[in-house]
């Protein structure tokens, strides 16, 4: 599917929120090999063909689900504010239906705004890495795309369809450069999401400190978003057509 430069800039600045955005990951590839003249050759020639057509798909599942992550965090960072401007409240209501009544006083009411603002702090955080993460598995797309052309080039010189004079040089250049991209894309990724996890760790001891003075025994919020954000993310499955190169 090919994106307007309005829509990949969208895509690359999530928003245009975003502090600082990476550099364009450089666009539709500017070397591409017609998947149709490899027809005549054996299957047994283009595993590698195949590998990386699989890698592609992978790649751009992995993006979708950023983007889907990236657009949920909206509505949960919405609803952490909602539940800091009402913290008193959501917290009553909350012990009311747990049937574990805190003892609300000056400081715990505090300390219950002070948890409910860091929630707030951490949702913003986590979505500005989800914007990272939806970013640099979109240069994630383009690097597995670069590579399935080279190895379609490669393919395609050593079976000898690919004529006379063919120069490999680009789609090699081409895959190097899309590499190294994606590869500093994710450093920005992996710098957010350590951002985010100190903004975690924060809310988990605000939490925890409101728990203890307040007498509630309930379950913490906190606790488990730390188990969830330790958690490696699933893996997306390669579709069942991944098994052979798709035609350009």
């Amino acid at each position: 599917m090919k994106r307007s430069p309005l829509l990949i800039s969208l895509v690359l600045c999530p928003a245009l929120w975003l502090t600082a955005c990476a550099k364009p990951a450089g666009g539709p590839l500017s070397h591409t090999f017609d998947n149709t003249r490899l027809a005549s050759v054996g299957l047994e020639s283009k595993q590698a063909v195949a590998e990386a057509q699989q890698q592609h798909d992978l790649a751009v599942q992995q993006h979708a689900k950023a983007e889907d992550d990236f657009r949920g965090a909206e509505i949960e960072e919405e609803v952490a504010q909602y539940q800091a401007e009402h913290a008193v409240l959501v917290v009553q209501l909350v012990g009311n239906k747990l049937n574990d009544k805190p003892q609300l006083s000056g400081e715990t009411s505090a300390l219950a705004r002070r948890a409910a603002d860091a929630k707030v702090e951490f949702m913003r955080a986590r979505r500005v890495y989800l914007a990272a993460l939806s970013n640099s598995t979109y240069y994630a797309v383009y690097a597995a795309q670069a590579k399935l052309e080279l190895e379609r080039a490669k393919v395609a010189q050593s079976s000898g369809v690919a004529g006379a004079g063919f120069d490999l040089s680009g789609f090699q250049t081409q895959a190097e450069q899309r590499e190294r991209a994606a590869a500093s894309a994710t450093a920005e990724t992996d710098k957010q999401h350590e951002a985010a996890g100190n903004k975690l760790a924060a809310w988990s001891e605000a939490e925890r400190a409101f728990i203890q003075t307040s007498g509630m025994k309930g379950p913490s919020e906190s606790a488990r978003a730390v188990l969830e954000w330790k958690q490696p993310a699933p893996a997306a499955k390669p579709s069942v057509e991944a098994s052979a190169p798709a035609a350009k």
